[in-house]
């Protein structure tokens, strides 16, 4: 039978390994997010979906193995390694690593929400532009005869 911390060293890589897929999606998905190519982005997104959704069953897993040991599932790791008596060092650079990791998949995704939202900026600004270009002036003297000009750089931006 392992141990506890045999059996946590395991998932923790386990799930250090997900992440590391993931971080290398969320790096792919700025590339791919700047070449604006939607369908490789939507590909991505699904493959992203599923790891995240093995992330989540790591992580139940590892709740079931702290639940099996008498351990509140939100026991930190820094809990645990100060109450382990010997072998600390391994338990705590994987969670090192794991920090690591998280802390670059989150910038990673901060990069790419900003991206995606520049994006989305840049298509309302030219739809709204367009919608400017071909849409008469309210108001105005009506005595004046006023001609209607559709050239888009007549228009102040």
């Amino acid at each position: 039978m392992a141990t506890f911390k045999e059996e946590l060293i395991d998932i923790l890589k386990r799930q250090l390994e997900v992440l590391e897929k993931l971080d290398s999606i969320a790096m792919e998905k700025t590339d791919i997010i700047m070449k604006d190519e939607i369908e490789k982005l939507k590909d991505l997104t699904v493959k992203e979906e599923r790891l995240i959704n093995e992330v989540a069953n790591l992580e139940l897993e590892r709740e079931h193995l702290f639940d099996s040991w008498g351990m509140g599932k939100e026991t930190s790791l820094s809990t645990i390694i100060s109450n382990i008596p010997e072998g600390k060092e391994d338990l705590a650079k994987l969670g090192e690593k794991l920090f690591k990791i998280l802390k670059d998949i989150e910038e990673k995704n901060e990069t790419n929400n900003a991206l995606i939202k520049d994006s989305l900026d840049w298509i309302e600004f030219n739809l709204n532009l367009m919608i400017n270009v071909t849409t008469p002036p309210t108001y105005g003297n009506e005595n004046k005869k006023s001609s209607l000009n559709n050239n888009l750089f007549d228009r102040k931006v």
